[in-house]
């Protein structure tokens, strides 16, 4: 008897050991070849962050280091509402200079530490024996292909998981004898909003976590909701009064005038949910129609899956995204999902440690349906890798010799990709998308030398562009988007002196 309950621990510190090691090699992995283009031809294809977001996050950061302050009156100067990112960027320059690869790996750093918080948060309420599923859901995470394209790209949406896990760890020791989960949780709520102001929506499962974690006492609770929002609601309230009284004022209230969402079409509802629900499978196609199975499953027969509070809080950080995702009706893009990889991923481990002792069966279904998400995940990194293409890089390097070349040209970047091309090359920029003043005063206050357009130039662009003659340089094909796939590079002669 002792030799068969020796077997079974020899077999989990294998698995243990070999889940962790393979996860830190697929973790290493996306490290590699960082100036490569997102992946072509992916099911992501149509997120639009990966030739804009990376720059207008790291714009304030960029002219820092190009022309000695964050702010460009007039143009798109998001840090304004969203600091938090471009002052890590900022103090990563210092010492690497302006580089995409830099500021893609600080974001590949953070992807990696979300791993670490995850296998904290299934060790610590899975239960007896979870350093084995603790170690597959590092894995998994690890594996997505999802995670790994995304967190090659220097966005926001990777800082936001690694905050939220971080928040669903510290809430979880938040016990009614120890104060300082309290004082960290006040401190990073605001980070978390500061970074991304959406993330909001993933507050309520935190709270869940708090809830459970001061044994369900109302009194209890409630004082510990106390302390954490005065302390958040002073970071914020501090926050506030500093900027809206600053000369980015008006920055903070145009970010916020841009991305207001539109009024609800309730009669689309219906449609809007659907397309949710086949957008869904972006996460992964067989972990999402897995994690439906599991709900459904714990609804009507497996109820006791609830009873575990981590769990229940997966689910609530789901439901929060959905809502946002449906808030914006059609207004989809793929990276929005990221932030439910974690839950679901969470869901689907903590069922397989819930039924691995009690249901033969559905544990070697679940079982055997990882595994084969697991081998298609790593296929597809894999081919990621393999058939890299750096088109986007090549163009802006090409970009960059022919603007530093031309010494007649003022050497300053218009286009919604000039911040994406500051941060590969170096060369300042302003936005023709965005635009807190009027653009056509923009630009004849900046003299831009050169305007970057993708296909064809907007209506109102060209209105504002009257004032200039566009030489055509050169022309790029980049990504496989065929309304965001040529790159063209045009000269910007003022149709008449400036005064």
């Amino acid at each position: 008897m002792g030799g068969e309950r020796e077997i079974p621990k020899a077999t989990e510190r294998w698995l243990h050991a070999s889940f962790l090691s393979l996860a830190l090699v697929l973790c290493l992995m996306r490290f590699a070849f960082l100036k490569a283009d997102f992946p072509n031809h992916s099911p992501w294809m149509v997120d639009q962050a990966k030739f804009t977001d990376e720059g207008w996050w790291a714009s304030a950061a960029v002219r820092h280091f190009l022309i000695g302050h964050w702010q460009v009156a007039g143009d798109y100067n998001p840090a304004a509402a969203v600091p938090v990112w471009p002052f890590l960027l900022t103090m990563v320059f210092h010492f690497t200079g302006v580089s995409i690869v830099a500021a893609r790996a600080v974001n590949v750093s953070f992807s990696i530490a979300i791993l670490g918080l995850v296998y904290l948060l299934v060790r610590r309420y899975g239960g007896p024996g979870a350093e084995t599923p603790a170690a597959l859901a590092a894995l998994l995470l690890a594996a997505s292909p999802f995670a790994f394209a995304f967190s090659r790209l220097a966005t926001l949406d990777t800082l936001i998981v690694f905050a939220f896990c971080l928040l669903l760890w510290v809430a979880s020791y938040a016990d009614p004898w120890r104060i300082w989960p309290l004082l960290l949780l006040g401190i990073l709520i605001p980070v978390m909003l500061l970074t991304k102001t959406t993330s909001a929506v993933l507050l309520p499962a935190v709270f869940w976590l708090l809830w459970m974690a001061t044994k369900q006492r109302p009194m209890r609770f409630l004082r510990a909701i106390l302390v954490v929002s005065a302390l958040a609601g002073a970071g914020m309230g501090i926050y506030l009064s500093v900027v809206l009284r600053s000369r980015y004022a008006g920055d903070y209230h145009y970010f916020f005038d841009i991305n207001a969402l539109a009024d609800v079409e309730w009669g689309r509802s219906a449609s809007f949910l659907l397309q949710l629900l086949r957008h869904s499978t972006w996460i992964d196609r067989i972990l999402y129609p897995a994690g439906l199975a599991v709900l459904l499953l714990s609804l009507v027969w497996w109820r006791q899956l609830w009873r575990n509070p981590l769990f229940a809080a997966s689910w609530i950080a789901f439901a929060g995204e959905a809502v946002y995702i449906l808030r914006r009706q059609d207004d989809y893009a793929p990276r929005y999902f990221l932030a439910v990889l974690v839950p679901l991923i969470l869901v689907l481990v903590l069922t397989l440690q819930e039924v691995r002792a009690r249901h033969r069966a559905l544990n070697v279904l679940l079982m055997a349906t990882l595994a084969v998400a697991l081998m298609l995940d790593i296929a597809q990194i894999l081919s990621f890798l393999d058939h890299r293409q750096y088109q986007f890089y090549s163009a802006a390097k090409s970009i960059q010799a022919i603007v530093n070349e031309e010494r007649n040209a003022h050497r300053l970047l218009l286009g919604a990709s000039g911040d994406q091309l500051s941060l590969m090359t170096g060369i300042p920029s302003i936005n023709d998308e965005y635009s807190s003043e009027d653009l056509a005063q923009k630009l004849l206050l900046y003299q831009p030398g050169w305007y970057v357009g993708w296909n064809e130039t907007d209506q109102d662009v060209q209105a504002a562009l009257s004032a200039f003659h566009l030489d055509k340089v050169a022309t790029f094909r980049v990504f496989d988007n065929d309304q965001r796939d040529l790159l063209t590079l045009y000269r910007m002669v003022p149709a008449k002196p400036s005064p």
